[in-house]
């Protein structure tokens, strides 16, 4: 049975000018069933659309036309883990990293013992090293985007939704973090909806990669990522891995020629 049911999906914005209205078409009837446990990567052109998607499937935008259903649940009775592009900027300075980490269970009024323990059992049981008691600011980029995580799990999410977390993490720090992701969801089952504008980074990750065209974003294809898991960087020189970029370039330049 489906998860996650996208079905028609369309939006436009509108902006005023000189007093007249314009309107701009971001998405155009999208349609994507996505099953428990996947992980789906989004690639596509810049501005094409596919930020606003990811919004709409976490319930912080409401579609113009079509639904999204989430265990036959709307998203804003599901619960939604969200790590964003600016995920510093989400983490409070003044609070510690396992504070940070325990933000979630804070609003649930869980008492500061417990919402402790818990942390910690969490960053136990995923075999994760973060100075607990340190700062965000006196945490390394990887750190912090590991907090980022791992606060987005600690309150057991039905959906997490990652719009290009690691874009600002440099090389090594990405691929590090890239290998992180993947254990962690094996770990707990998850089902992970990830934006990113790496096409490398897209097929590496995914179970599935869904390629959209430019705005109004509509599905070109969805690409079958036949690479056994668990993945290793190793796999990005085979000839396997290859052949899916390759056919992933060919789709998105023979919509760029229609």
């Amino acid at each position: 049975m489906e998860h996650i049911v996208i079905r028609d999906l369309s939006k436009r914005f509108s902006h005023s000018v000189d007093g007249e209205i314009h309107y701009v078409d971001v998405l155009d009837n999208i349609n994507l069933q996505v099953m428990k446990g996947e992980f789906v990567t989004f690639f596509g052109p810049n501005g094409c659309g596919k930020s606003t998607l990811l919004n709409i499937i976490a319930g912080l935008l409401e579609p113009d036309t079509g639904s999204v259903m989430i265990d036959g649940k709307p998203p804003q009775k599901a619960r939604i883990g969200y790590i964003f592009q600016n995920y510093r900027d989400s983490l409070f300075p003044w609070k510690k990293n396992i504070d940070n980490i325990a933000f979630p269970l804070e609003l649930q009024k869980v008492s500061r013992k417990e919402r402790r323990n818990k942390v910690r059992d969490v960053l136990g049981r995923l075999e994760i090293k973060i100075p607990e008691d340190m700062y965000p600011y006196q945490s390394s980029g990887g750190q912090q985007q590991l907090s980022a995580i791992v606060r987005a799990f600690i309150y057991e999410p039905d959906v997490l939704v990652m719009d290009e977390p690691f874009s600002s993490l440099d090389y090594q720090t990405r691929f590090f973090m890239q290998g992180k992701l993947l254990d962690i969801c094996a770990r707990t089952n998850s089902t992970v909806l990830f934006v990113s504008h790496e096409l490398d980074e897209a097929i590496y990750l995914a179970d599935r990669v869904v390629l959209l065209d430019k705005r109004p974003a509509k599905i070109i294809s969805i690409l079958e990522n036949t690479l056994s898991r668990p993945r290793n960087h190793v796999m990005i020189e085979t000839k396997e891995f290859f052949d899916l970029k390759t056919k992933a370039l060919r789709l998105l330049k023979e919509a760029v020629e229609l």
